[in-house]
């Protein structure tokens, strides 16, 4: 389970300074500084996966996408893709990604990129759409390969967009339960007059999700937030 608040989060960080991996160790030696600052002055990066299916127990990381943004822009010069090898692909996922066998059969392992997105992630507030995936595809990655979880705070656009949606509602709507629009990225850009792009591209789907989030800023007046308030 995830630290719930800023001082939980700082004690985990403490707790992990002393990793024997360098690359971890790097990543929780560069803090977590943002949790003080405003989403306006934050440093952020948002990251994508793709996956063999949506079970982080069982199955594995093919690809990741990530860029560097704040809220002002998309640095796309930032922007990294990675395929990975995961051993065997499923036919749904294939459907889903269009990731084939001939596109990972030269690819690294995912042990081999972690260092390089660690680096990236580093004293960056990490932004995701739906946290389930990205956040706990990294813990049971990092419980196999090095034996500890992998946290990290972060802000999750999909979880965002249902609170905001919440209060919104009138209270006949709360009264009467009545179910939330789609919260699919794709459709929660639509609210917000975003362009539709390609989905299931992770680095795409990154990008998609930096302007998700600099438009929920603009649109809520999130901006002047402070990051520990907003983080999950």
């Amino acid at each position: 389970m995830a630290p719930q608040n800023e001082q939980d989060w700082q004690r985990f960080l403490t707790s992990m300074l002393e990793q024997r991996n360098s690359a971890l160790r790097g990543f929780y030696s560069a803090g977590f500084a943002y949790l003080n600052q405003t989403l306006n002055e934050a440093p952020c990066l948002a990251i994508d996966i793709e996956t063999t299916g949506l079970d982080s127990q069982n199955d594995k990381i093919v690809s990741i996408g990530l860029v560097e943004f704040d809220c002002r822009r998309v640095y796309l010069n930032t922007a990294k893709h990675w395929l990975v090898n995961p051993g065997e692909l499923s036919d749904s996922s294939i459907v889903v990604h269009g990731i084939t066998h001939s596109d990972i059969s030269s690819a690294p392992s995912i042990n081999a990129v972690m260092p390089e997105v660690l680096s990236a992630m580093a004293g960056r507030l990490t932004v995701v759409h739906y946290r389930a995936m990205e956040r706990e595809f990294f813990r049971t990655l990092s419980l196999a390969v090095w034996q500890v979880p992998w946290l990290f705070p972060v802000i999750d656009t999909f979880a965002l967009e249902a609170s905001c949606l919440s209060r919104k509602q009138n209270w006949f709507d709360r009264m009467r339960r009545k179910s939330l629009p789609s919260l699919r990225l794709p459709d929660a850009r639509l609210r917000y007059n975003l362009p539709e792009y390609e989905n299931h591209n992770a680095v795409i789907d990154a990008m998609a999700t930096a302007e998700l989030l600099q438009a929920q800023a603009q649109y809520w007046h999130l901006r002047e937030r402070k990051v520990a308030d907003l983080v999950l």
